[in-house]
Formats: structure tokens, C-alpha cells, sequence
């Protein structure tokens, strides 16, 4: 039975994918930003697809299954601080969006600062830092169908979510994840709730089930405190991820579809209500602690939540939360292979016109979903080691993006050698785990992305300082919405690195 509601759930989705070719148009402005037309219910629906991931059912309560609390703590505050940081900024990114007909976060930070060096600078990093992303989902692709027993080859089944990827993908671009969001949100938010509520009556109610977890171990490690470095690493994580939340290129792009600042700032509003399914998925959590057979370890505490739904949930639910951890991984998919596709075709291949745009785009979208099967099934952790620094080095650019916004006397290049110098300064702390500054990094129980940051920003100051900008560019903030920004009419590369 898990197999046919497993099968209804794709099939829904696909059905919503052809559906988002209806009011699409073929130039490259609809492909990759739905033309800047989404509405309020459309833009919450695309953030969401694209900010909960597989790891939303997977990593966060095998997280908290194996570390407890503090890990709980860091994944739901900072998406929660996120918000609020972003229904303050967002509103800057589409401004300049609309302002300098940009589709990608290179697009903006190259046209606003008239600098085609910065523009290939955050563009290669954002494709480095975001490659890893496609493989990711694929792997948890993989462990969310063996968790929840589904009878299918895990190799059918990386190449039939690829393929999915691929096919929303050039059915309408960015259209096509949007609409498959609506199947996804409701299959992953009916599976966590249902999933803790069984999980709660099963323990006969939540004092039972904590108390059941404290028995089988829980209280005995980290599982209920938050102290010392833990606490300053959650803390310093919280606010760093929170940062660069709205940085990453497939957000970036649902933020520029938006069809106003007024859309977007309504959409923050209610954005935190997606939150509450993590009650029940911390619940579930933490009844997996004693009622899972066996203690999960390493890699495989992340099926816990899905071995327990086998248990506590009748085989057709089962069928859904499977369904909806498969569209989780594939629209996020989605995104990724946008977001890189996008980048390459407008901001690092050089001279590409608007009107074969829209080919380089499919075609690099082809060749990284090629690249993520072929690791994924030859080399699975060859990139998943470097996930962990997505974020490290994707959020490095928003240093930039508060230059744009505040209008600090800043060159181009200063910009660009604080982005390098970051994200260098991120994959040597990453790679080095045991050398000087890393083991010192981690006895504080300060996040190396944070480290890496704050040195990008004292570079960025000291050059301001040192060598500021003659002829400074307005922030956004001076920018009024609707009117000509008087950067428009210079030509890029007046102020060029």
C-alpha cells in the first residue's frame, strides 16, 4: 500500500509541474524569475520549497536523535532569525532586482557596483560553495526510501529524481518547483504531524514519551542542556546561518520573482507558521530514542525518524512521507541546478545573449545533474565532506550585499579580496580540522563560518579606510522603489576590478 500513496504523492506532483506551463513565456526574465510575478501565496510556497529540504525529515531529527537539544535549538532558531533579518533585507535584493534586471545574486552585486570582476568573483564562489548541494539530495534521496522501507533500487531511484529535476526544470523553469512546492509542503507537513502525533499517543503522552527518552539514555549526555562551547558554537552558528539564509542562489531567485517589496514583506509575516510542524518532528525525535530497535549510529541516526514512522504509522501515511521526503530532495534539486545554471549562463561565460540564455541554462542544468548522479553513485562522499561549508561560503557575499545596502564608500576590488580571503579563509579551517586555529576555533566553540566572516568584513573596512571609493554608488536604502537609480545609466565596468 506504501508503494501506491508513494506513487499518487509523484504523480500529483508531476501533474503540478505540467500545470506550471500555463501562463509561462519563453524569454529568459519568465525561465528564471517567473517574470517577477509571483504573488504572496506563490513566493511563501517557493521559499518553502526551497529553504526545508530533505533534511527537514532526515538531518534535523537525526540530529537531534543523536546530539540532543542543542542541536534542535540551532536549526529552529536560526531559521526563525532568518525571517526576521529577512523581512528587513529582502525587500533590498528585489529593489535592486527590478532596478538592474537582475535574475541572479552576481547580477546584482556586478551591476550595482559597475564591477564585472565582483560579479565573477561571487559568481564562482556561489557556484564552488553550491555544487556539493545537488549530490546531497540525491544521497538523502537514497536514505529516505531504504528508512521508510520502500521497495525501490536505490539506484532507480537517484536517476528517476534527476530525471524528475530535469523535466520540471525545462517544462518552465522556475514555474515548474513552485507549483510541485504545493505537493511537497503537504505531503511533508501531513507526514510530521501525523508522524508525532502517533508518536506522542503511542508513549500514552509527552511526559511519558521525555521520560522514556531520559530512561533509554537521553539525560545522561547533551540531550537536554545547552553549556559552554556548545552554547557559544549554537549561538555563533545561529546567527551566522541566519545571515546568509537569503544568500543562496536558489533563494535568491524565489526573493526576485516576487512581483513587489509589499509581496515579500507580507510573505515574512507568516513565514514563521511553517515552523510549528518542528514540534511535532522534535517530539517524533526524541520518541525514536527509546523506541527505535537499537542505537543508531554515525550516518545511520539519520533514518530514526523514518524507521519510526514504519512503526507508528499504518503503510499508506507511510507511502506520503516518503513521497514528500522524495519531492523535498527533488525540488531542492531544482533550485540548486538553477541557481548554478543561471550563474554560469549570465555571469561567467562571458557575452551570451538574453535570447540563447535560456539553452545554456538547460544545458549546464543537464551537465550538473549528470555530475551529481555520477558522484552520487561512484563517489558518495567525496562531496558530501564538504557540504558543511555550503553556507561557510555562500554567506561570505552578504558582506556585499550590506555594502549595497547601507552605501559604504567601498571599492569593488575590497569587496572581492574580503569574499576571497573568506572563503579560502573557510576551506582551510574546514580542511585543517586539527591544525592551531581550528582546534582553537572549536575549544571556544566559535563557528568557523563566523571566523571566517568577521575577518572578511575587517578586510572590507580596513580598505575603505585605506582606499576609499572616489565616486561611491547610492545604497539601496536612498534608492526609492519605481524610481531610475542613477547607477542604471553608467555602464558596467566603469568602476571594474
Amino acid at each position: 500500500m506504501s508503494i501506491v500513496t508513494f506513487a499518487l504523492t509523484i504523480g500529483l506532483a508531476l501533474a503540478a509541474g505540467l500545470l506550471s506551463r500555463r501562463g509561462s513565456k519563453s524569454d529568459i526574465d519568465d525561465y528564471l524569475v517567473g517574470g517577477r510575478s509571483f504573488g504572496p501565496i506563490l513566493v511563501f510556497i517557493l521559499g518553502a520549497g526551497e529553504a526545508y529540504s530533505i533534511g527537514t525529515l532526515i538531518g534535523f531529527p537525526g540530529g537531534v536523535y543523536a546530539h540532543g537539544s542543542s542541536y534542535g535549538v540551532w536549526f529552529i532558531a536560526y531559521i526563525l532569525l532568518a525571517y526576521a533579518v529577512g523581512y528587513f533585507f529582502t525587500p533590498y535584493l528585489w529593489r535592486a532586482g527590478k532596478l538592474y534586471g537582475a535574475m541572479t545574486l552576481p547580477d546584482v552585486a556586478g551591476r550595482h557596483f559597475r564591477s564585472r570582476g565582483l560579479e565573477l568573483t561571487v559568481a564562482i564562489s556561489s557556484v564552488i560553495f553550491l555544487i556539493p548541494w545537488g549530490q546531497l539530495q540525491l544521497a538523502g534521496l537514497q536514505v529516505a526510501l531504504s528508512g521508510l522501507g520502500i521497495s525501490i533500487d536505490p539506484t532507480v531511484a537517484v536517476f528517476a529524481g534527476a530525471g524528475l529535476a530535469l523535466v520540471f526544470l525545462l517544462l518552465s523553469g522556475l514555474r515548474a518547483p513552485a507549483f510541485v512546492s504545493y505537493v511537497k509542503d503537504a505531503a511533508l507537513l501531513l507526514g510530521a504531524v501525523l508522524i508525532g502525533m502517533a508518536a506522542i499517543a503511542k508513549s500514552g503522552g509527552t511526559e511519558m514519551l521525555f521520560g522514556a527518552a531520559h530512561a533509554a539514555g537521553a539525560g545522561k549526555d547533551t540531550h537536554f542542556t545547552v553549556t559552554g562551547s556548545s552554547l557559544t558554537f549554537v549561538l555563533t552558528t545561529i546567527v551566522f546561518q541566519s545571515v546568509g539564509f537569503f544568500i543562496f542562489p536558489f533563494v535568491v531567485q524565489a526573493v526576485l520573482a516576487s512581483k513587489s517589496e509589499a509581496t515579500l514583506k507580507r510573505v515574512a509575516r507568516f513565514n514563521p507558521l511553517y515552523m510549528l510542524m518542528y514540534v511535532f518532528l522534535v517530539a517524533a525525535a526524541f520518541a525514536a530514542i527509546s523506541q527505535v530497535p537499537g542505537k543508531l549510529e554515525g550516518a545511520k541516526s539519520n533514518e530514526a525518524l523514518l524507521i519510526l514512522s514504519r512503526i507508528v504509522l499504518p503503510d499508506w501515511v507511510t507511502g506520503i512521507v516518503a513521497g514528500g521526503a522524495a519531492l523535498c530532495a527533488i525540488v531542492v534539486l531544482c533550485g540548486s541546478a538553477l541557481g548554478i545554471g543561471s550563474i554560469v549562463s549570465r555571469n561567467i561565460v562571458p557575452g551570451i545573449p538574453e535570447s540563447r540564455q535560456k539553452g545554456w541554462v538547460r544545458g549546464v542544468i543537464v551537465a550538473y545533474l549528470a555530475i551529481s548522479l555520477i558522484l552520487t553513485m561512484a563517489a558518495p562522499q567525496l562531496l558530501l565532506t564538504l557540504v558543511n561549508t555550503a553556507y561557510y561560503g555562500v554567506t561570505q557575499a552578504a558582506v556585499i550585499f550590506a555594502a549595497m545596502v547601507f552605501g559604504w564608500k567601498v571599492r569593488p576590488v575590497g569587496l572581492a579580496t574580503g569574499l576571497i580571503v573568506g572563503d579560502l579563509l573557510v576551506l582551510w579551517l574546514y580542511l585543517d580540522s586539527h591544525g592551531p586555529i581550528s582546534s582553537w576555533l572549536a575549544q571556544s566553540g566559535i563557528n568557523i563560518g563566523a571566523a571566517a566572516l568577521v575577518v572578511n568584513a575587517l578586510l572590507v573596512v580596513i580598505s575603505r579606510m585605506v582606499w576609499p571609493a572616489t565616486d561611491p554608488v547610492p545604497g539601496l536604502r536612498q534608492v526609492m522603489p519605481g524610481r531610475r537609480s542613477p547607477v542604471q545609466a553608467r555602464p558596467i565596468g566603469e568602476n571594474a576590478l
